[in-house]
């Protein structure tokens, strides 16, 4: 369902946030299995937790 969702994106980079403590780590690990990356970290309001910014090529070769 993932990649279905990509495939019709025109954008050459998918990006999402997630909290490195979800599931003690589970949730970030899957992303990663599916091929994102931590770039950064973010906290979109003082009452968030701090979360990873993650990265992914929607397609391969994306540049």
């Amino acid at each position: 369902m993932h990649d279905a969702l990509l495939a019709a994106r025109k954008e050459p980079y998918a990006t999402l946030m997630v909290n490195p403590a979800a599931g003690d780590g589970k949730v970030q690990r899957l992303y990663e299995g599916w091929g994102y990356a931590a770039i950064g970290e973010v906290q979109p309001s003082p009452e968030s937790p701090v979360l990873a910014c993650m990265a992914r090529p929607v397609r391969d070769g994306a540049a």
